[in-house]
């Protein structure tokens, strides 16, 4: 009962904040390493009871962003890492000349599949979701995120080796 009280909880917060979305976000100048860090304290303990490390790798100094949206889609892209890897395994977030990039050694998504990872309620591995709690909306948020941020969102992966999942940042004007 309590784990589905969880995962219903979790379920209403990321509907609400889908629904939230379809407004404009006020965006301010924030500190890219201080988000980075909230990214690393948010996922740390998750990543640490699988003996898994987050590499945080940063030459971004600020970025215009909703800082608490854009660590939801951060901390969901590491969660979703951790998900699709194998205890002991490094996950890697770094943040460079406008990109921001989650990279993971995991199972890897099928090419069939990528086109539709980002839908709703979408789940590549099914019986992943019962192990681990997932809703399927998480992509659908970090996309609907990055849109609101003006990015782009892309995902690269191999089956067996791994997925990279990059949010592009619009040049400052």
């Amino acid at each position: 009962i309590f784990d589905q009280g969880t995962w219903l909880e979790t379920l209403s917060q990321k509907l609400m904040t889908l629904v939230l979305l379809q407004g404009d976000v006020p965006m301010q100048t924030e500190s890219m390493p201080k988000l980075l860090d909230a990214v690393r304290a948010a996922t740390e303990q998750a990543l640490a009871a699988q003996g898994m490390a987050l590499t945080v790798d940063c030459t971004m100094d600020t970025l215009e962003m909703d800082f608490d949206l854009m660590r939801s889609a951060l901390v969901n892209l590491v969660e979703n890492a951790r998900k699709a890897s194998q205890n002991g395994q490094t996950i890697a977030l770094c943040a460079h000349a406008g990109v921001i990039a989650v990279t993971d050694c995991g199972s890897g998504i099928p090419k069939a599949e990528l086109a539709r990872v980002t839908e709703p309620f979408y789940m590549v591995d099914r019986s992943r979701s019962k192990r681990h709690g997932g809703t399927g909306l998480g992509l659908a948020l970090v996309a609907r995120i990055a849109a609101a941020h003006g990015a782009a969102l892309s995902v690269e992966s191999a089956v067996g080796e791994g997925t990279t999942v990059r949010l592009t940042f619009p040049p400052r004007a």
